[in-house]
């Protein structure tokens, strides 16, 4: 088997989950009544202070949920640059009436007062955050800023709304409890399957009248699920039991990242290393990082070209220690081969 650091959406479900999804007590979501989804989305709701919570397929559905139900025709809605609802939920082309803003987090780490002060003038400002921050390395957003950030835009009577697909990783790795981090936003949405190991699934959690917008939408797209149970069953065992063991993914990920910072031709800033994503900058005079990439391939250890200069290394419960002296020891001497 191939050592894949690709993504955390790939971590395979535990035997409970396979139980869970096995005996799962099943009937039709579209209706409210399969007791699986509606024991999850209670479950969720509840662990973020929320009223209420949808089950979707993947958090770029709850994403796209979220801004469809929280703006109307002439909305402003700010996005990070680099965030995933700017480069991969595309939102905008959902979108066409709203007038999409991007700003820019330094490190994911803090906004700009200059940026507040622009989303406060829009229309119904709708601001989204990300945390942790995938193209960042996984840094963590602080409490403070995103208290400030909902404060300001509340000023304004805008909303926030916070990609949270790897909330848990922040809570974890700071000891913030997860309704904290979720009081500081309108709309939050989880991925289940990042990091916890449910099969798939995420939940999109906020006002009972905003969820009840996003399940019109939901229908509208085509994305609601009849016996949605088989998915919500083992996505209750991620969120119940999965959450603690994060931080032996954290662990793991410093670990690699020391290793691989040590390695002539390779550039890794420890400082950004918070929770399980390691981002990897060749400086090989011969080695681009898609050569760099490919021979990790063949030599079976997969990870994700984000830009031509940058190389992604994702830790997961599919990642176990062992594999770290390999990983190393294969990049080793694919740096000093011509």
């Amino acid at each position: 088997m191939p050592i894949d650091y690709r993504t955390d959406s790939g971590t395979l479900p535990t035997e409970e989950m396979r139980q869970a999804m096995y005996n799962a007590r099943l009937g039709d979501d579209y209706y409210g009544e399969d007791p699986s989804v509606n024991l999850l989305e209670k479950a969720a709701a509840e662990m973020l202070g929320k009223e209420a919570a949808i089950l979707t397929t993947t958090a770029t559905l709850g994403n796209q949920l979220a801004l469809l139900s929280q703006s109307r025709e002439g909305s402003d809605i700010w996005v990070e640059k680099m965030s995933h609802i700017a480069t991969h939920d595309y939102t905008a082309f959902l979108l066409p009436d709203r007038r999409f803003h991007t700003y820019e987090a330094h490190n994911g780490r803090s906004v700009r007062d200059d940026d507040l002060a622009a989303a406060k003038k829009g229309t119904q400002p709708l601001f989204c955050i990300e945390n942790t921050h995938n193209r960042h390395g996984g840094t963590i957003l602080p409490l403070s800023e995103m208290k400030r950030i909902h404060d300001q835009i509340g000023q304004a009577a805008g909303c926030v709304h916070l990609d949270g697909s790897r909330l848990f990783n922040a809570s974890v790795a700071t000891g913030v409890p997860i309704n904290d981090f979720a009081a500081c936003a309108d709309t939050v949405v989880l991925c289940l399957c990042k990091g916890l190991s449910a099969p798939a699934g995420a939940v999109l959690a906020g006002s009972r009248e905003t969820i009840r917008r996003a399940r019109r939408w939901r229908a509208k797209m085509g994305a609601a699920m009849p016996q949605a149970g088989i998915i919500a069953a083992p996505a209750y065992v991620a969120l119940k039991k999965m959450i603690p063991r994060l931080a032996q993914d954290h662990l793991l990920a410093k670990q690699l990242a020391a290793g691989l910072a040590e390695l002539p031709g390779l550039f890794v800033d420890l400082s950004l290393v918070e929770t399980n994503i390691v981002l990897v900058h060749p400086a090989h005079s011969l080695k681009t990082a898609g050569q760099i990439r490919d021979e990790l391939g063949q030599a079976g250890i997969l990870v994700l070209l984000l830009d031509g200069e940058t190389i992604r290394f994702v830790i997961d419960r599919n990642i176990a220690p062992q594999d770290l002296p390999i990983t190393l020891e294969v990049m080793q001497s694919i740096l000093k081969s011509n």
